[in-house]
């Protein structure tokens, strides 16, 4: 059973209600007969008893995983063997009128990795009227190791984005859900590993080929833009300020612009230059913003995993135009603080022409 699934959260809900229910009947029972009140029974008592706390526990930890998305499988927890990517899933992504989603296989690219890829296609996109559209694409990026629906699920992609577009606020658009993890349980910070995963080429060539190979998509840079959560957050600014070619505009939503390493990274670089090289706030500081190109910087002032590098890449690029900044002042780093902000980063892209104009 899936640790990151609904179906173990509603067993344990259920267990964590019966379970006590279960042991008041349980003493009720053997106190009417008459049972002893010895050593064994008190010790069966404290097992019940810290068997409902140890549920209760669980319980708690599998609702702060469900919001914040810590860890997507058995083994993500406990760090014992290797799991092949992910699966991607699509039940209960969107309701009736809110588009479609596809689960795309892509395998055979540059980078050598195979991964399910989420894509989310807008009801225009099947209507008659639409037919000989070429859609806009916006790549959207998960956080680290959190499943790709589970920022469909959490953002609620398909309502907020169909209610956009309905809107007339902004133009019909692809989006495509990349995983981040192609070598798990490994979190390579999309890097291009010396003789390792190839993270960087699969979200640079592989997602965007697989992407134009299956969809009715532009081809354009201008209507490619890329976004993401956290370290997608991170991803998307690094893929704007090397792969300008292919993105016109990003959005780093509670992202950081450093690479974070550790022992879910291993050994990701060579050198110090190498870490420079993947880091996008030396990126900045060294070439500056392509030419054309936008990024958007969301954090809180209260998040601290993203607000310390955020503020280091506002004062870089302080009095760059094609710069922007929003900043709350409360909320900490979680899904909850950032995706009421899903409509307006929209209209950001909108405004940038990332979407074209109709």
């Amino acid at each position: 059973m899936s640790l990151a699934g609904p179906a173990l959260l509603s067993l344990v809900i259920v267990l964590v209600i019966a379970a006590p229910i279960g042991v008041i009947l349980r003493w009720r029972i053997t106190a009417r007969r008459g049972r002893p009140h010895g050593v064994r029974a008190s010790i069966g008592r404290l097992c019940a008893l810290l068997g409902c706390q140890l549920l209760a526990v669980f319980l708690t930890f599998l609702v702060a995983n469900d919001s914040y998305g810590f860890y997507h499988s058995w083994t993500d927890l406990t760090g014992l063997g290797r799991d092949a990517p992910a699966g991607v899933s699509d039940r209960g992504l969107v309701s009736k009128g809110q588009g479609r989603v596809e689960i795309v296989k892509v395998s055979g690219g540059p980078s050598g990795a195979t991964a399910d890829v989420l894509v989310w296609l807008p009801h225009q996109y099947d209507e008659p009227d639409h037919a000989d559209k070429k859609f806009p694409v916006m790549m959207v990026l998960p956080g680290q190791p959190s499943l790709v629906q589970s920022m469909f699920r959490h953002f609620d992609f398909g309502a907020v984005a169909t209610r956009e577009i309905d809107s007339g606020r902004v133009q019909p658009f692809v989006a495509v859900f990349p995983p981040l993890m192609i070598d798990p349980p490994r979190d390579t910070e999309c890097t291009n590993v010396d003789t390792g995963p190839q993270a960087l080429t699969w979200l640079q060539k592989d997602v965007p080929q697989a992407t134009l190979a299956r969809f009715r998509v532009s081809d354009r840079a201008s209507l490619w833009s890329v976004t993401g959560w956290s370290t997608g957050g991170f991803c998307a600014a690094k893929l704007l300020l090397t792969e300008p070619g292919r993105f016109a505009a990003a959005a780093s939503l509670g992202g950081y612009y450093q690479p974070l390493l550790d022992h879910t990274t291993g050994r990701l670089f060579r050198n110090k230059a190498e870490r420079a090289d993947n880091s996008p706030l030396h990126l900045y500081l060294t070439k500056g913003l392509p030419a054309g190109r936008s990024l958007l910087l969301i954090s809180g002032k209260q998040d601290t995993e993203s607000w310390p590098m955020t503020e280091k890449m506002i004062a870089a690029t302080r009095g760059n135009p094609n710069v922007y900044t929003y900043i709350f002042a409360e909320g900490g780093h979680n899904y909850r603080n950032y995706r009421d902000l899903l409509p307006g980063i929209l209209g950001w892209f909108q405004q940038r022409g990332a979407f074209g104009t109709g």
